[in-house]
Parts: C-alpha cells; sequence; structure tokens
C-alpha cells in the first residue's frame, strides 16, 4: 500500500467513523448524550461524574478488546470491534477533558 493510499484509507475511515457515530448517537438519543455511560456510572460507583462515566467507558473498550484478542485478523466482526474501540477512544477523550474541569469525584 502506497502512502496515499494509506492516507486516504485512513481518513476515508474517520468519515465513516464520524457517520457511524452520528446514527447511533440518534439511534440512542435521551436527550442526555452520554446516558449510558451515566447509567453505568451510577450503578456501578452510585455517582456519575465523567470521572467514573470514563471508567465505564473503558469496560465498553474492554469488551471489543476481549473481542479482538479472542479472533484473527479475519474473527468475525472484529471490523465493527476495532470501530466501536476507535469510537469510545473519541468518547473516552470528551469525558476526560470534562473530568478536568470537576472536583474529584469520590467512589461510594
Amino acid at each position: 500500500m502506497q502512502q496515499n493510499d494509506f492516507t486516504k484509507f485512513v481518513v476515508q475511515a474517520f468519515e465513516d467513523l464520524s457517520k457511524m457515530f452520528a446514527e447511533k448517537n440518534e439511534q440512542y438519543a435521551t436527550g442526555d448524550p452520554v446516558a449510558n455511560f451515566r447509567t453505568g456510572a451510577r450503578l456501578r460507583y452510585g455517582s456519575a461524574c465523567n470521572a467514573h462515566m470514563y471508567e465505564v467507558a473503558k469496560d465498553y473498550v474492554g469488551k471489543h478488546i476481549a473481542h479482538v484478542y479472542n479472533n484473527d485478523v479475519y474473527g468475525p466482526k472484529v471490523e465493527e470491534s476495532l470501530a466501536d474501540i476507535a469510537v469510545y477512544s473519541v468518547i473516552m477523550l470528551y469525558l476526560r477533558s470534562q473530568a478536568q474541569n470537576e472536583v474529584h469525584c469520590h467512589e461510594r
């Protein structure tokens, strides 16, 4: 693969991920863009601060990382898991940025 093909592939993948995120975000819309992470944090920690939502997001990513490790490059739904890891990583960048602006939360 030439450098130009590599760059085109990566840029296209980011565009595809952006579209996938927008579709899933609308599909799961509840008025709270981080509702799943917030609920998960409340269930796990009794608190829904951004740092706890970040920890819950790591659990979501971990499930997909395990799937990738349990399958080879040709495994079923590996591509889907890799895409989900990429999207969760960006969501985690957001949660981390928000956590920087709040007082440290306390575990229950």
